[in-house]
């Protein structure tokens, strides 16, 4: 790391880079509103990159910021032809930010490898520990939040196809803002503009404090992004109106993509990635409010996108603990788990999620090479959820059995009675059906018992 660089630096190239300047917020006099606004934005985001470059290059104290931020960019080969003067603003904004972000990790990184605690006096047991030098204050976790916001609202969410994600413009106003100003890039750039920005988020979520900010927020952005360019398909004859050619991505580069959306997978809580999925696969049916407060229709997911989704919600499923990770993403939010509060009693009786869950678990998802092998996994967990301790997810948890228990019995009754009826009933059985001379033996210690 270079010398004497701080994350203190880095966060303040951030803070110049976000915060508006009062020079670019002139009234166009005679422009609509909405072009006004675009042109508020435009001139915003081009005054504060070049406030941003006329620091780094003239202050002594932006000297080290600046090493590290052109060896990075010398070092990241997508980068490379990006920063040309014909960029347009917001994208240039966007590389901007991602390269700072990129400095923050590395600086936190290297700060933590060369950190060396002082040992514990054990006279004053009670001093709390030092703390990591890569812990990130509330303000400064406030600036980084923000920059992660526009980067996934100029460099994720304008790029993505219809139908690939929550459409950025029924969010907010200014996505609806952005949305209307980014509309002009090839699907050649498009493509690679997505691929950047998404690349370098990974990057900088390898770093434990930046990606929790990161994928609490915006995971289900990344995981569109990841999804359209590892999966999206490139044949001719692919739905013209969702699918575009990605022409600009080497093979490599969509196998890195793969690898990307697999880890991402693995490592974030399960119930959220249950629940991004289902967001992805298509979401609820009814239409969602806009910033406007009009219920406004999304766009239905691609077939590809939906099928996708559905193969990697089954890989979930099928995972140890996958069936209660599966419960928990639909029901949480909803009153159930780490939620619960005073919502949980309502939530309690909505029969209609648990019936939905318990179709989920009894479809057998094409990837299980047997029918058998697929109850076989997800029986043992059906009646785990019948123990599960915590009050306010009980009761939900056990609606979601008994639903999984009926719907199974109907759809296969023989793998029912092997997996699910014969094991509930197993320590009945063993009972009943035990040798008469153990049981005698048993009942003739038993009234031994009661006479002493």
């Amino acid at each position: 790391m270079a010398e004497g660089l701080t994350i203190s630096t880095v966060i303040e190239a951030l803070k110049v880079l976000t915060t508006p300047r009062g020079d670019s917020w002139r009234d166009s006099g005679q422009a609509s509103p909405e072009t006004d606004k675009q042109c508020t934005l435009l001139n915003t985001l081009k005054l504060n990159v070049s406030t941003l470059e006329d620091k780094i290059l003239n202050g002594p104290e932006w000297k080290e910021l600046n090493k590290m931020r052109m060896r990075l960019l010398a070092q990241t080969k997508w980068l490379e032809g990006c920063f040309s003067s014909h960029t347009e603003p917001h994208w240039r904004f966007t590389l901007e930010a991602l390269l700072l972000l990129l400095c923050l990790k590395e600086c936190m990184i290297e700060l933590v490898a060369s950190f060396q605690p002082s040992k514990p006096n054990p006279r004053t047991p009670e001093v709390a520990p030092a703390l990591s030098p890569d812990t990130l204050s509330i303000s400064q976790q406030k600036i980084v939040q923000a920059v992660l916001q526009f980067v996934i609202s100029l460099g994720i969410c304008p790029y993505l196809l219809p139908g690939v994600g929550l459409p950025i413009q029924q969010r907010s106003e200014f996505g609806a803002l952005v949305r209307s100003l980014i509309t002009c890039e090839t699907p050649t750039i498009r493509t690679r503009r997505l691929f950047i920005s998404c690349s370098a988020l990974m990057e900088v979520s390898h770093q434990l404090s930046l990606g929790s900010l990161l994928l609490t927020h915006y995971l289900g952005d990344l995981m569109a992004g990841l999804c359209q360019l590892g999966f999206c398909p490139s044949r001719k004859n692919a739905e013209q109106n969702t699918i575009e050619k990605l022409k600009d991505l080497t093979e490599s580069e969509r196998n890195q993509c793969k690898e990307f959306l697999k880890s991402l997978l693995d490592q974030v809580y399960q119930p959220l990635v249950i629940r991004e999925l289902l967001i992805l696969q298509g979401g609820p049916r009814q239409g969602i409010k806009s910033c406007s407060g009009k219920a406004t229709k999304r766009a239905p997911a691609p077939s590809w996108l939906r099928r996708l989704s559905g193969h990697l919600l089954s890989e979930r499923l099928m995972k140890p603990h996958g069936v209660q990770a599966v419960v928990r993403g639909i029901l949480e939010g909803a009153g159930a788990g780490a939620v619960g509060g005073h919502d949980a009693e309502a939530a309690s009786s909505n029969w209609e999620k648990c019936d939905a869950i318990a179709r989920i678990l009894v479809s057998c998802p094409q990837q299980s090479l047997t029918v058998e092998e697929y109850y076989q996994k997800v029986c043992p967990q059906i009646l785990d959820l019948l123990h599960i301790q915590d009050p306010f997810t009980a009761r939900q948890f056990q609606r979601v059995a008994t639903e999984a228990f009926l719907a199974i019995g109907q759809a296969e009754p023989q793998l029912a009675e092997k997996h699910l009826i014969l094991p509930v009933l197993e320590p009945l059985l063993r009972w009943t059906l035990a040798p008469q001379g153990l049981c005698g033996r048993k009942q003739t210690h038993s009234n031994s018992a009661a006479l002493y």
